[in-house]
């Protein structure tokens, strides 16, 4: 499956892994459609709905961090378990939900603003 590509009349385009969809849709709580379109009284609660998990990564990401901090502090970083340093690297090489996200965050910022719908797959 190709990438999706997102237009608003308020924003530059930009295209989406369909992955990084699945994830949205998730928030979402809806079901994943390669083409559709948001309208600008639904945008606000979906930004909403969105940052809220991107507040939720971050609490998670900076609570495994500290973990990461304290166990260095306490010297047992060189004493992970396979499935512990298997993890750390996972984390290390992830690429957060917030960063994938963010030019669909801007674009709903800017139509939210303008009033402006956003589609995603289907031609102007």
């Amino acid at each position: 499956m190709g990438l999706l590509e997102f237009r608003s009349p308020a924003a530059g385009g930009f295209f989406m892994m369909p992955d990084t969809f699945r994830a949205v849709c998730k928030v979402l709580d809806k079901d994943y459609a390669a083409e559709g379109c948001w309208l600008p009284e639904d945008l606000p609660k979906i930004l909403q709905l969105i940052e809220q998990e991107v507040a939720r990564e971050k609490v998670l990401l900076d609570a495994q961090k500290a973990k990461r901090e304290e166990r260095e502090r306490a010297g047992r970083s060189a004493f992970l378990s396979y499935e512990e340093e298997e993890e750390e690297k996972k984390l290390m090489q992830r690429v957060s939900f917030a960063m994938r996200v963010f030019p669909l965050t801007e674009m709903l910022r800017a139509a939210i603003k303008k009033e402006a719908k956003v589609m995603w797959g289907v031609p102007y």
